[in-house]
């Protein structure tokens, strides 16, 4: 008996990626944009301005150390006003889907946000297709100080002269008599 593979029922196949399409949203998948929210905070502690944009990654799941210091570098100067980075926080929504339920209704937010203590790379766990818009880079910035007398004290340099040892002891002995 011969096996005519042109006979073959595939149509439990075709049901079957049909079905599964139905679940493309519940899948992980890698993170290739982040929503930046950049916060920045005047000297009297108010918030004085929140700019947003997405942040495509130059590669997935991940923020790399000079596309972050890119982004720094960027956003330390606003409305001629200098500020400098107070914080960064990553929002990272990464629960897996048989957790989406619980979430939905008791909203447990807080365990997916982190502060990020070194700037190095910042990495993101897979997330979930429907809550990829979720995953957020947020930089707080603090207003500089304008103080002209603070700004002129950071700015100076000591000297400092450096010589030989056998220097210090030619000119210790020309002073001993």
């Amino acid at each position: 008996m011969e096996f005519e593979y042109n006979n073959l029922d595939d149509e439990w196949i075709r049901k079957f990626e049909d079905t599964d399409k139905l679940y493309n949203d519940f899948y992980k998948d890698d993170v290739y944009y982040i929503n930046l929210r950049i916060i920045y905070i005047n000297r009297d502690n108010e918030i004085d301005k929140i700019k947003h944009e997405s942040l495509l990654t130059h590669y997935p799941n991940k923020i790399s150390q000079e596309q972050i210091f890119e982004i720094l570098k960027k956003n330390a100067l606003e409305d001629d006003r200098r500020y400098s980075l107070l914080s960064i926080l990553r929002y990272n929504i990464n629960l897996e889907p048989n957790e989406i339920k619980n979430y939905l209704l008791h909203g447990e937010n807080n365990k997916y946000l982190s502060v990020i203590k070194n700037i190095d790379t910042i990495t993101y766990e897979k997330t979930i297709n429907m809550f990829q818009d979720l995953n957020d880079l947020i930089i707080i910035f603090y207003e500089k100080s304008t103080d002209l007398k603070k700004t002129e004290s950071n700015n100076s340099t000591k000297k400092i002269y450096l010589r030989s040892l056998t220097h210090k002891k030619t000119i210790k002995n020309r002073y001993k008599d």
